[in-house]
């Protein structure tokens, strides 16, 4: 039996991400933007977006926030604080600065209403045909996705396609609505 538990899956994806060599990187994340771009959620006004981190080969977002201000559209980001995310109104202007895991911060102090975000686009190192997902195991995201409506819509960005089940889900894991890979984007109920 393949072993799909987290810790292992966690470990695995992350040296296959860091293996993956840049230019072959550069294209995966550009396919990636291209099909989230045929996605039906450009009708919405407020986005939270991750900020990728480079070092880690993180999917990244800095084209998806350029797209998001350019359509004259709110975007909010996270910034760590203790064990949570805190969530701050950036725009073209915003400095950041980096954290000790080497994350881009907002530089704010102006926490935004939650309440008001309508899609989220949610960092992931695999995730399973059923939309479950394996971040870097802080559970900043589940935290942060338990305490937001039910009807936000979740978005996870992946380099790689999905593995079959992903076997220690528990009832603090919140499945994603659409997961976009290099190759399609999977939609989930």
């Amino acid at each position: 039996m393949i072993n799909n538990e987290k810790k292992f899956l966690r470990k695995i994806y992350k040296d296959k991400r860091s293996n993956t060599h840049i230019s072959q990187f550069k294209k995966l994340c550009k396919d990636i933007f291209d099909n989230l771009l045929e996605l039906s959620i450009w009708d919405k006004d407020i986005y939270h977006v991750y900020l990728s981190v480079e070092s880690k080969n993180e999917v990244n977002t800095n084209d998806i926030l350029s797209f998001i201000l350019n359509k004259n559209k709110r975007v909010i980001a996270p910034k760590m604080i203790n064990n949570n995310l805190i969530h701050l109104e950036i725009d073209q202007n915003t400095k950041f600065n980096t954290n000790k895991f080497g994350i881009r911060e907002p530089i704010s102090k102006v926490k935004f209403d939650t309440s008001l975000i309508e899609i989220i686009i949610v960092p992931l190192l695999v995730f399973d045909k059923s939309g479950h997902r394996v971040g870097y195991g802080g559970g900043y995201y589940d935290r942060f996705m338990n305490d937001i409506k039910n009807d936000v819509i979740k978005v996870g960005l992946s380099l790689f396609d999905p593995v079959d089940k992903i076997s220690d889900i528990n009832e603090k894991d919140i499945p994603l609505n659409f997961v976009v890979t290099p190759s399609r984007t999977y939609k989930f109920n």
